[in-house]
């Protein structure tokens, strides 16, 4: 319990972007320990993207789950969200009195570099998880493939209903999957 809740305040320490950049800090840290097999990580990041709420603490909350029941849901997402509530409660009133500065700016600059980046390595991680992780032709889910085109046209058409395709989608994927 006391290595979930110190795993989830170095990522949510080092996490600056957003629940899409703690990804790679999630996977590295809870994969090499073996919490979770990256095939398991990569299914349960889709399923933290379908939830309601961020993504980084949907996904603190599953792992700590997964390890330790209700009780590692808890102290993995206190974890999480302890830093970033100390830091930007300690920032706040700096950031009103030099955001302005040179250097802010600057800084915000690098920061942004950085998370777009992380986001990128877990884009590319999970797509490449999910795409070559079969070992022959015949293990190709061809119709999760095709829902996916499916639920493609069906979020073109309502663009103003994302909601909706999140139902279409887990009823798809329940139903063939």
């Amino acid at each position: 319990m006391i290595e979930l809740f110190f795993v989830f305040i170095y990522v949510g320490l080092f996490t600056i972007g957003g629940g899409m950049a703690a990804i790679p800090l999630i996977q590295q840290a809870v994969v090499l320990r073996g919490w979770l097999t990256l095939a398991d990580f990569t299914s349960m990041v889709g399923i933290a993207q379908s939830t309601p709420g961020p993504i980084g603490i949907n996904v603190a909350t599953y792992v700590g789950f997964e390890q330790a029941g209700i009780l590692g849901a808890i102290v993995a997402s206190i974890g999480f969200i302890l830093p970033s509530f100390v830091i930007v409660s300690f920032l706040a009133s700096l950031l009103r009195k030099y955001r302005k500065s040179e250097l802010v700016v600057n800084w915000f600059y690098f920061i942004k570099a950085s998370i777009i980046g992380l986001i990128g390595y877990a884009l590319v991680s999970i797509t490449l998880n999910s795409v070559l992780s079969f070992n022959s032709i015949h293990d190709i889910p061809y119709i999760a493939f095709i829902i996916l085109i499916a639920l493609f046209v069906i979020f073109k058409i309502l663009k103003k209903y994302p909601w909706l395709v999140i139902l279409i989608g887990a009823g798809l994927g329940m139903l063939f999957l």
